[in-house]
């Protein structure tokens, strides 16, 4: 379960920290507020450890702005109950079990009781989601510099072409990022229905779903 913590870390913190680290050295560069060459002679060890301690604490600071980024962008995206409604239409079995409606949070904890290999698959689902919502932010604000060097900038022809590019990652990102924690939902669903005895746990009376079979 340390190497599962381990992952989520690095791809929840460390990875959108790291593009957040990168981007503010390289408008510092343009500033001529920071001397890359001097940063570059410092001793290795220094360097690596320095990088990441600093995307590791970048990526906490950016977490809430990359959560309301994911709040206000354009609504693709799979809830809760898609995930529900996908599965009781992929396993019509499982439509009366009270574990289809119980929190998926205290199933994951089910999951990490019965089976702790596949508790950290799901986690490392859910950390490869969130890498690519936080990724996002960061992947928005190189847009925004990319636009000002199109405006300001001598190259502007490199400019245009790393906007244009930067948009269509910024979207695939959010996009893909809600699909990967629609796949985690799923995931956890599908490992707690072979939980011997789980719906004992969450009582008898059993759900009702209703709708559309979402689209994945």
């Amino acid at each position: 379960m340390t190497l599962a913590v381990g992952i989520f870390d690095l791809f929840t913190y460390g990875i959108p920290g790291a593009l957040h680290l990168f981007l503010i050295m390289y408008v510092l560069a343009r500033l001529n507020m920071v001397d890359l060459t001097s940063l570059a002679s410092a001793p290795s060890v220094l360097q690596v450890v320095g990088v990441a301690v600093a995307s590791y604490l970048l990526g906490h600071l950016a977490y809430p702005l990359s959560a309301l980024l994911d709040k206000v962008a354009p609504r693709w995206n799979w809830t809760v109950e898609n995930a529900r409604l996908e599965f009781v239409a992929r396993v019509p079995e499982a439509r009366d079990r009270p574990f289809v409606r119980t929190d998926s949070s205290l199933l994951l904890a089910a999951v990490e009781l019965h089976h702790k290999e596949a508790a950290g698959e799901i986690t490392r689902l859910q950390g490869l989601a969130l890498m690519l919502r936080n990724s996002a932010l960061a992947l928005l604000f190189a847009l925004v510099v990319s636009v000002i060097e199109l405006v300001v900038g001598p190259d502007r022809v490199l400019a245009g072409g790393c906007a244009a590019l930067l948009l269509v990652g910024l979207t695939a990102a959010i996009r893909q990022g809600r699909r990967v924690r629609h796949w985690d939902r799923l995931k956890t669903l599908e490992i707690c229905f072979w939980i011997p005895d789980i719906d004992d746990r969450f009582g008898s009376q059993p759900p009702v779903i209703t709708g559309p079979h979402p689209r994945s």
